[in-house]
């Protein structure tokens, strides 16, 4: 039987992004830096409780760039692998102006491909969860997808110029309790999908 997940963003879903007044926005480069945001642990404890796996799938270019260190992202994972109930964390480190092209930076889904293999799970009972819409242009089923934002008519406009279809929640907690809703109407109808994997095969 094929296990079914919810696919997280890391920086500005589980853990709060950086800023300092010269280098602006960034990701967390040790583990000392890593702090958690408010309700994750509770949000991730329904997801489980509702039988999810969770994975976490980053892009951390910050390697490429030479600011965070290999063995300091290794210790970062380890932190929330053992402070949160997560299954697995997959890190991009790449960056094409830097590395060159890979399969693996979002929205390319050959990280999501290696999670699905390993767990075996089935992508129309999944969902996916992020920031930015780089996570949720994933070009995979999901059955729903949620961006953590502020709902406001830009944002709107430019889900709708990405052709990005995505519920708008203030945070984790507030993604992971839609999800446990929605988990529920499979046991009531057969699975449907957001349709927009759908739509791009059409455009």
């Amino acid at each position: 039987m094929k296990s079914k997940a919810v696919f997280l963003d890391r920086d500005g879903v589980i853990n709060k992004v950086m800023y300092h007044d010269e280098k602006g926005i960034y990701s967390a480069m040790n583990a000392k830096e890593l702090h958690f945001l408010p309700k994750v642990g509770k949000a991730l404890k329904t997801l489980k409780q509702s039988g999810f796996k969770i994975i976490v799938i980053s892009n951390q270019p910050g390697v490429a760039f030479g600011y965070i260190k290999a063995k300091d992202l290794e210790e970062i994972d380890r932190k929330i692998l053992k402070s949160l109930p997560v299954d697995a964390i997959y890190n991009c480190i790449h960056h094409p102006e830097f590395t060159g092209q890979c399969n693996c930076r979002k929205p390319k889904h050959g990280l999501f491909n290696e999670s699905i293999e390993k767990f075996k799970i089935d992508v129309r009972k999944s969902y996916a969860v992020g920031d930015n819409l780089s996570d949720l242009k994933v070009d995979l089923p999901f059955r729903k997808r949620f961006l953590i934002g502020i709902k406001r008519n830009d944002v709107f406009n430019f889900m709708h110029q990405e052709k990005v279809k995505a519920e708008i929640v203030k945070d984790l907690y507030e993604a992971a309790l839609r999800i446990k809703v929605e988990d529920l109407k499979i046991c009531q109808k057969p699975p449907v999908t957001d349709g927009w994997h759908d739509g791009l095969k059409a455009l």
